[in-house]
């Protein structure tokens, strides 16, 4: 499957480089180990960190080559990670699935992201986590990072929406410094959530 990403994937260099992203590091020492999903997860940095931590990874991406490089680092790292061609517009969703679903910089038209905010909340298990860091709409005004395209943006009041009725272990909207690879370095405007799916009483 030949797209764009799949092209900006086929070289040698790791785009985002190789270490997790920040957020990632911060939130996930506090999880129990278990299944855990990291989706549009590019070329495995994410997945391979959570796989040396424990967890039990399956990445998902639209393109081969992201996970050809994250099959190739995670033998670099000694560790196992799944890895499955998937195009999030046309996932069908399995039920109560996962401990943990992690999506960072994973940006898609607005019916695109719907469905799969709707998805992750059919696929988390009661007390699973949905763990994000994604671009706002402000980080137009950066450019150090993310699409140009204001729609494929996200605006945090969606995420709020999405997860209405969930508990909000984590929610900033704000400044950070990211430094992956050539295309995430700098200032930049994110939302961060962590939202937690409650269990039935």
């Amino acid at each position: 499957m030949t797209n764009s990403w799949h092209e900006r994937f086929s070289t040698e260099q790791y785009v985002y480089g190789k270490k997790p992203n920040e957020f990632v590091v911060e939130v996930v020492q506090d999880l129990s180990r278990g299944k855990v999903l990291c989706i549009a997860e590019g070329e495995g940095r994410n997945a391979v960190y959570l796989a040396s931590l424990g967890f039990d990874v399956t990445a998902w991406d639209y393109a081969q080559a992201g996970l050809d490089k994250t099959k190739q680092l995670a033998d670099e790292k000694g560790v196992d990670v799944k890895t499955e061609l998937r195009d999030l517009a046309e996932v069908d969703w399995e039920e109560e699935q996962w401990d943990a679903i992690v999506h960072i910089f994973g940006h898609f038209p607005e019916n695109v992201m719907e469905q799969t905010l709707a998805g992750i909340k059919k696929a988390l298990k009661p007390g699973g986590y949905y763990l994000s860091e994604l671009y706002t709409k402000e980080q137009l005004h950066y450019g150090t990072g993310g699409p140009r395209n204001e729609e494929l943006l996200c605006d945090p009041m969606t995420l709020l929406q999405q997860f209405d009725g969930y508990f909000v272990r984590h929610f900033h909207i704000g400044e950070v410094h990211r430094v992956e690879g050539q295309l995430h370095t700098g200032i930049a405007h994110v939302v961060q959530s962590v939202f937690q799916k409650r269990k039935e009483e």
